[in-house]
């Protein structure tokens, strides 16, 4: 993720951050006081998720079953990370790097797919996806050629933060698009999506823009710009994937 060169870092902080607030509250009692702010001990962020499956949030169970698998110690730890603005920012600076995301290389570029910080504690994990089904010629111009194969494809790139084993945020980016045997030759549409279990967190997106990138890579390319607050920490970062006629080439959250 990354703003500019200047807020790669601050932007990370956040999303980060707010990954690893949301995973420490598992283990204890469900029944939160009044006065406690939600995400201010276990049993409060307990409450939080209850209230999150009970509204029909199906994403939801699964932060609370990983978070009840915590033990008391770990649920404790978990809070620390969630509630200390510090944390936040040491926990955000081990999503970032250098890179300038303008002078990626895309067909050269390795997509990372796990980075570690605090002893393995805090995990950022990228997983990626494609679908693809052979389809009929819809157009004049693919009906003049009876030998031409089309194909149809969905190709997908996701980051997920996880604390301690726990689910806290994943944002996903997408792109459908078109191909011959040899080359891309439509993009449908991109689209980006998100999960959030850190209660005092907001996080939006901007439009998804698509395109082919020029030859020799003629890729289908879908990016956004993700924006975000974490207690009075601003961040932002862009997400990119990009794919082909032989499926998922790339992505990255900077």
């Amino acid at each position: 993720m990354r703003k500019t060169a200047k807020m790669t870092r601050r932007r990370l902080v956040g999303m980060a951050a707010v990954t690893a607030a949301a995973i420490t509250m598992a283990a204890m009692p469900a029944t939160a006081s009044a006065e406690e702010a939600v995400g201010s001990t276990p049993a409060s962020y307990e409450a939080y998720l209850v209230e999150q499956v009970e509204l029909g949030d199906a994403d939801a169970q699964q932060t609370l079953d990983e978070f009840q698998a915590l033990s008391e110690g770990e649920q404790e730890q978990f809070i620390t990370y969630l509630n200390d603005p510090q944390r936040g920012q040491e926990l955000g600076d081990f999503l970032s790097d250098v890179t300038d995301v303008d002078s990626i290389n895309e067909e050269s570029y390795e997509t990372e797919l796990t980075k570690t910080s605090e002893n393995g504690d805090v995990v950022l994990e990228a997983t990626t996806g494609i679908d693809q089904v052979e389809s009929a010629p819809s157009t004049d111009e693919e009906l003049a050629d009876p030998t031409a194969r089309y194909y149809d494809w969905n190709a997908w790139y996701q980051v997920s933060d996880k604390i301690l084993g726990v689910t806290v945020t994943t944002v996903k980016i997408g792109v459908n698009y078109r191909t011959t045997k040899s080359r891309v030759v439509k993009v449908y549409s991109g689209y980006a999506s998100h999960r959030n279990r850190v209660p005092f967190v907001e996080f939006r997106h901007g439009i998804v823009s698509k395109w082919i990138s020029a030859d020799p890579a003629n890729n289908a390319t879908a990016e956004t710009i993700w924006q975000g607050e974490w207690k009075g920490i601003a961040w932002d970062g862009r997400q990119r994937v990009w794919a082909d006629q032989s499926g998922f080439k790339g992505g990255y959250l900077k």
